[in-house]
């Protein structure tokens, strides 16, 4: 048989696992542009009036601001506290590394609603000795994004980090600069690409997240996954469909950048 036949063929496989995965989002994007509010197949016509409608509707609007305003925060603390770890766990050997660089990535390990049950309760405890108000509010909320966005940034810029050899970083010293320096000079800019994946990956994990902000979010308050969950319950129209396609474009923006960048750090 002709090789480039048996080739296909073993691609079939690939071909329909893809297919299966990614035609929920093909069908959401085609939906977006039915004209008709009842969502039927075939539609009647298709139209952009509900990108103009998503454009006016001030809820989305807000609730995407606020998961915005959350994801950059948590991300810009993330990587601080992500690179300050990293730099511990890649440069320095001491007893209970293991346990220090396994409780940085569970997170990953532990549902995100089991985080942020327990950042509830435990910032509640808190609020009751100190006599604050903690929980909920943006600041609890950031908090828990934080958590959960940290094992991203650990994983790349170690990973990053691992990859620039400290005897750079030595012959910088050695020519009299100080190690801080050193830092600033050789080893920060060598890091751009693993720290720009890590922003861009903790940003958007952050941003998709329901589960902690369902907990954790202020009254009156939505993220945008909440505000979709929301209006789903009473609501299906090709409106939501305009904004999970706003969604999934962003994020895929944002993934494909981040792809970019991490295969720069594996080439470091």
């Amino acid at each position: 048989m002709n090789s480039s036949f048996i080739g296909f063929v073993k691609k079939i496989p690939i071909i329909l696992i893809f297919g299966f995965i990614t035609l929920p989002l093909f069908m959401v994007v085609w939906i977006s542009f039915f004209s008709q509010e009842i969502i039927i197949f075939p539609p009647e016509s298709y139209s952009l009036e509900w990108y103009k409608e998503l454009l006016n509707h001030r809820q989305f609007l807000s609730s995407f601001m606020l998961s915005l305003k959350v994801s950059v925060t948590a991300m810009i603390f993330s990587l601080i506290l992500g690179l300050l770890g990293s730099i511990v766990l890649v440069r320095y050997n001491f007893k209970g590394k293991k346990v220090f660089e396994l409780l940085f990535l569970s997170p990953l390990v532990v549902p995100s609603i089991i985080t942020g049950i327990a950042v509830y309760i435990y910032l509640f405890n808190v609020e009751r000795i100190l006599r604050m108000d903690l929980v909920p509010s943006y600041w609890s909320l950031v908090v828990a994004h934080i958590i959960i966005a940290l094992p991203w940034t650990v994983r790349l810029i170690s990973a990053g980090l691992q990859n620039i050899s400290p005897s750079l970083e030595e012959a910088s010293i050695d020519l009299g600069s100080s190690r801080f320096q050193a830092f600033l000079r050789i080893v920060l800019p060598n890091l751009r690409p693993s720290i720009i994946a890590a922003a861009i990956l903790s940003f958007i994990y952050s941003f998709n997240n329901l589960e902690i902000s369902l907990m954790l979010v202020s009254p009156g308050e939505t993220t945008l996954p909440i505000e979709i969950l929301n209006y789903v319950f009473w609501k299906v129209d090709p409106l939501i469909a305009a904004v999970s396609t706003a969604q999934i474009i962003l994020i895929a923006i944002l993934m494909w950048i981040a792809t970019r960048f991490i295969k720069v750090t594996n080439m470091v």
